[in-house]
């Protein structure tokens, strides 16, 4: 089991406090979401058998990857790599390493397009929920945060569509998501939404 260094637990210290301050109306981006984006990372760099320095940096930047939505709802990605930075600085992390967990940040932006094995690895720990059977639940979190958000009410048939749509367009980067995450995922397309949005 990989054991948290001591600028982990600053991060974790951090950015716990940071998210807790979130408006109510973010019922999906918030402090659960990047707890479990964490421990995801945790479970897929452990089967990608990354080294403890790179795993310190995903995790890190995992911690990190929504702490922009602090500052701002669209282009949350590039407001927190700015909070990565000035923190991982005050407390003195490498500077080469501070680049790594800014570049992964970067790369969770929607559509992903991770171009190393750290980037792939916080890619589909973001969407590692889209395999857990409580994929629906989530989602509709996720429309009710849009809905607030943008002032908009979205049609549930509409969302349904959509929501198939990117299951079945959505694509895991890691051997793990290829081969774990993925067969998961296309059950709950089968199971949630294909029968879901012939009922909205």
């Amino acid at each position: 089991m990989y054991q948290s260094s001591k600028y982990i637990a600053k991060v974790e210290e951090f950015v716990s406090e940071l998210l807790c301050d979130l408006p109510d109306n973010l019922c999906y981006h918030n402090l659960k979401h990047t707890k479990e984006v964490v421990e995801a990372c945790k479970t897929i760099a452990k089967n990608c058998k990354l080294s403890a320095s790179d795993t310190e940096i995903v995790i890190i930047a995992a911690w990190f990857h929504d702490s922009g939505h602090a500052i701002t709802y669209f282009g949350h990605e590039e407001a927190g790599t700015k909070i990565a930075t000035d923190f991982l600085q005050e407390i003195n992390y490498p500077g080469s390493k501070i680049n790594k967990v800014v570049d992964c940040i970067l790369a969770t932006h929607y559509p992903p397009k991770p171009k190393n094995e750290l980037q792939r690895i916080l890619c589909d720990a973001d969407m590692y929920h889209l395999s857990l059977e409580d994929y629906e639940s989530r989602s509709f979190s996720l429309l009710k945060e849009l809905e607030t958000v943008t002032s908009t009410e979205i049609p549930k048939q509409y969302w349904c569509d959509k929501n198939v749509e990117f299951l079945k367009d959505h694509c895991y980067f890691t051997n793990y998501g290829k081969k774990v995450l993925q067969f998961l995922k296309e059950k709950n397309i089968k199971k949630y939404f294909t029968s879901h949005c012939k009922n909205c």
